[in-house]
């Protein structure tokens, strides 16, 4: 029983996070709520940032970037106690000219309660090989 009670612990904190990728994708700020706690606290390369922060973020990067409902791909999630670990790609389009770009990212979110109190992520773009781009 223990193992069982383990397992949907782990899967509903998944859960949390795959919600939280859905709601980032259609750039709805107003629902955040529902899986960000109000003491939130990100840690990303350009610093540390609250609620109001990530906010800001995601209204950042949807003015660089054009999401599809479907962008993210969720490949691999990991639960260790309160952490989710999960690696991600984005399959998104520059919002200036159309230009189709793939980014990967690992996340790793403390979920307390049903909702992210504290994440670490990093994301990067792949690059196109040499010689490839606009060659078959």
């Amino acid at each position: 029983m223990h193992h069982a009670a383990v397992n949907e612990a782990s899967e509903s904190r998944k859960a949390v996070f795959r919600r939280l990728v859905d709601i980032y994708a259609a750039g709805n700020l107003s629902a955040l709520d529902e899986v960000i706690a109000p003491d939130y606290v990100g840690h990303a390369s350009a610093g540390d940032r609250d609620l109001e922060g990530f906010r800001r973020s995601i209204t950042h990067f949807h003015n660089l970037f054009i999401y599809a409902k479907d962008s993210f791909r969720v490949d691999d999630q990991l639960v260790d106690g309160e952490k989710v670990v999960t690696r991600m790609t984005a399959h998104v389009k520059v919002r200036a000219t159309g230009e189709p770009i793939t980014l990967v990212g690992i996340n790793i979110a403390r979920i307390v309660n049903g909702k992210i109190v504290e994440e670490w992520n990093t994301w990067e773009q792949l690059q196109t090989p040499a010689g490839r781009a606009g060659s078959d």
